[in-house]
């Protein structure tokens, strides 16, 4: 896949699905046909060996509280590091403390480049002395992404001041150093891959003649110097310090992986076509004990690297929308209403959420969980959800969440004439209503028909992945079937 320029790659996960959403709606996750095994309970003491085995412990039901510490500033985003769970508000970061927030004094500055304030997109680091923050302004012309070592000692970067295509591609830890990827076109900054704070570090990615790069195959470029073997959709490193890069080898041979071994300074590649044969534009790499895992979307399986050897893990029954690495190195991922974290070489299903999210972070921390979505930052507990179950009085097939950019009056043609078609269509409902976002969903008389309806939603909505679920929308609104508008 051929590249001759890309644009900054940080932006909020919402942000940019609402970018790529078809008119109709988002991609909503697809419900679980065969749910992974359930944790496990506790394994018998000695002398309860010969009582019945427990059966497997049921999966709990995860609710969203959305976090409104007191003071005014609801938090936007939530992430993990060392040492603390931290939140953002504009340009502030603070680590939650009960049910407040401690704000560090240091900020980001609050507008670079031009008049726009700046918004933070990811926050990693040691809490307190090493917090390190990526952010930029919110100017789609001139966003300038930046680099800022908000707490202890290091060395800021921007990129594209006077705007331009610019990307900050991200950062990567080795002990008590960070090496910083970026690019931009702008005043020759060219392709940056450098220590931006700590003891520097010797790595240096190859170069096309270094790496067997036929003459003609990594186009040269009159913006910038010559591009490496691989230019970098993004970097990671392990705790053990493997460093990895991932992008497009030669330019046009496909996805490859760059990989330095802890303390070496020479790097080698590893093709990934055999098990992914495209990455997307925007892969995305996950750091672990001893592990890097890339994901490179809901359609490819996830990657593990880990003792020099490349396998792909088994899928989910979901694809991932999401997958996050949990304070202990544990890999997890949000696929469908499921979140599961990989355990034992299988999936073990943790919990079913509510509702199913298009979540932009989540954090698992030991028994405390949370996530931010859609500028918001949520408690995620144990409660009560939609599953359906026997003797249910509101049965309601839930089709999809709705693209947020699209009208309140918009009337979804597409599945309306989807729905049509249905036999029973005269006894069935279309709803839009808010449940931590807009949803779309079809009242059904009861579970039998709820489940032929899901059969013909799959048959003439192939995308789709309806879910039945139990639940009596507040205040819906009704979209006629055949003649909405």
């Amino acid at each position: 896949m051929q590249r001759t320029a890309r644009f900054p790659v940080l932006f909020p996960l919402v942000v940019m699905l609402a970018c790529v959403a078809s008119c109709k709606k988002s991609d909503p996750p697809p419900p679980q046909q065969d749910p992974p095994k359930a944790a496990a309970s506790v394994a018998p003491s000695a002398s309860a060996a010969s009582a019945q085995p427990a059966g497997p412990k049921a999966v709990p039901t995860l609710v969203l509280e959305e976090f409104a510490p007191a003071g005014g500033s609801k938090p936007e985003a939530v992430f993990d590091v060392e040492g603390a769970i931290v939140v953002t508000h504009k340009q502030r970061v603070g680590r939650i403390a009960g049910d407040g927030v401690e704000w560090l004094k240091e900020t980001i500055p609050p507008e670079i480049g031009g008049p726009q304030a700046t918004v933070i997109d990811s926050v990693q680091g040691r809490w307190p002395d090493a917090i390190d923050v990526l952010y930029r302004s919110d100017s789609m012309r001139a966003p300038v992404p930046s680099y800022m070592p908000l707490t202890g000692k290091g060395a800021s970067k921007s990129f594209a001041l006077g705007g331009g295509p610019a990307a900050l591609n991200g950062i990567a830890r080795i002990g008590e150093s960070v090496l910083l990827l970026g690019w931009s076109y702008a005043y020759g900054d060219g392709i940056f891959f450098s220590t931006v704070r700590g003891p520097k570090l010797d790595r240096k990615q190859q170069m096309p003649t270094e790496a067997g790069c036929k003459p003609g195959e990594v186009e040269p470029s009159e913006f910038m110097p010559i591009r490496p073997a691989i230019w970098a959709d993004t970097i990671a490193a392990s705790k053990s310090g493997v460093l990895v890069a991932v992008g497009q080898m030669c330019h046009t041979r496909g996805p490859a992986l760059e990989v330095w071994d802890a303390d070496a300074t020479k790097s080698r590649f590893i093709d990934v076509r055999p098990l992914v044969k495209d990455i997307g534009w925007w892969p995305k790499l996950l750091g672990g004990k001893d592990e890097v895992w890339l994901y490179a979307g809901k359609n490819n399986p996830i990657l593990q690297l880990k003792g020099g050897e490349l396998t792909a893990l088994p899928r989910t029954a979901a694809p991932p929308t999401l997958a996050f690495v949990s304070t202990s190195g544990v890999l997890h991922v949000v696929a469908g209403p499921s979140l599961e974290r990989w355990e034992g070489g299988q999936w073990v299903e943790v919990g079913k959420l509510s509702w199913p999210m298009i979540f932009r972070t989540m954090v698992v921390d030991g028994d405390a969980m949370w996530a931010s979505a859609e500028g918001k930052v949520y408690r995620v507990r144990e409660g009560k959800g939609w599953s359906f179950a026997e003797g249910c009085k509101t049965p309601l097939v839930y089709l999809y969440d709705v693209n947020p950019g699209n009208a309140n009056n918009f009337t979804f043609p597409g599945t309306r004439k989807a729905l049509a078609t249905f036999p029973g269509v005269a006894d069935i409902r279309l709803v839009e209503f808010s449940e931590g976002g807009r949803r779309l969903g079809v009242e059904v008389k009861n579970q039998a028909q709820g489940e032929v309806l899901i059969s013909h939603v799959k048959a003439t909505m192939q995308d789709e992945n309806p879910i039945l679920i139990c639940h009596a929308p507040e205040k819906p609104r009704v979209i006629e079937i055949k003649d909405g508008k």
